[in-house]
């Protein structure tokens, strides 16, 4: 069983097999919460916030259970970015000890959220090379609220995952050594990592569709995209760039030298990005 939760949707697919599964069903579930800044007070899960998003996971779960029995089936859950917290510290952590990486990721959190860090769960990834720490935070009560609803439907949570760490394992042997970009939009909002041999150096969020001057997202059918249903031909991502040459110009770093812009998003038309991107559908089958 797959889940993918983003704020405004719950999409589930089960199924069956491992190297090459065969999807047994799908199913989709909207809620009225939308895309917001990471930091923000809708993106730190209280009981409130928890609510809707699990009660559309109930019902999705259940709607699956009408394929097939779901009891004793693994649960693998695919977060939207905005419901996390991501950061990259850089150093010289070449030889330190789990212990004190885990250390450093806590006090890079606690500078970052406040009193707010105690409810999370903090993970953190040594990136290759020793010289940046890929650190995320997830609400404690979130993925307790995961397990619940899972245990409810006889599953056994095996994984809680944020999208971006998800595509990066996925897609980001494609790049080749020297500093390139690599993004992955999901729902409204994308994260936008500045990469250097392999290695996250730097990272960006937020909005990366362009919006109507009256503030509207120009996909007038936003739900469409939640669950990666592709975008309508009249929207444009120059949002996205703009966001990453904010975050180049940051690392001093020239937008021309980048050897590569890959973008992992909902299936988009070719005058959607602008064509320095190579554009990976992220609901394409994985090779």
């Amino acid at each position: 069983m797959r889940l993918r939760v983003v704020p405004g949707s719950v999409c589930g697919t089960l199924e069956r097999g491992w190297l090459r599964p065969k999807v047994l069903a799908r199913a989709h579930q909207t809620t009225d919460q939308t895309d917001a800044a990471p930091g923000s007070a809708a993106t730190t899960p209280s009981a409130h916030s928890n609510e809707e998003p699990m009660q559309a996971v109930d019902s999705v779960l259940r709607e699956l259970a009408k394929t097939a029995p779901l009891r004793g089936a693994q649960l693998h859950v695919e977060l939207a970015d905005s419901l996390m917290h991501l950061d990259v510290v850089a150093g010289d952590f070449a030889g330190d000890s789990d212990r004190k990486l885990q250390s450093i990721a806590v006090a890079c959190v606690d500078e970052l959220l406040g009193e707010a860090a105690r409810q999370h769960e903090i993970r953190w990834q040594l990136q290759r090379g020793g010289e940046h720490l890929l650190i995320g935070a997830i609400a404690r009560e979130l993925i307790q609220s995961l397990s619940d609803v899972a245990t409810r439907h006889g599953l056994t949570l095996c994984s809680v995952q944020p999208d971006f760490c998800l595509q990066w394992n996925r897609y980001a042997v494609a790049l080749k050594a020297g500093s390139a970009v690599f993004a992955v939009a999901s729902g409204l909002e994308a994260v936008v990592a500045q990469v250097h041999n392999g290695a996250v150096a730097a990272i960006s969020h937020g909005a990366w569709l362009d919006r109507h001057a009256s503030g509207g997202v120009v996909n007038a059918n936003a739900q469409r995209l939640m669950c990666g249903f592709g975008l309508e031909p009249s929207a444009t991502a120059g949002a996205l760039d703009a966001r990453v040459d904010r975050l180049l110009a940051s690392a001093g770093l020239d937008a021309k030298d980048q050897h590569a812009y890959l973008l992992v998003a909902p299936q988009v038309s070719d005058k959607t990005v602008s064509p320095r991107w190579t554009v990976l559908n992220r609901e394409a089958p994985a090779r």
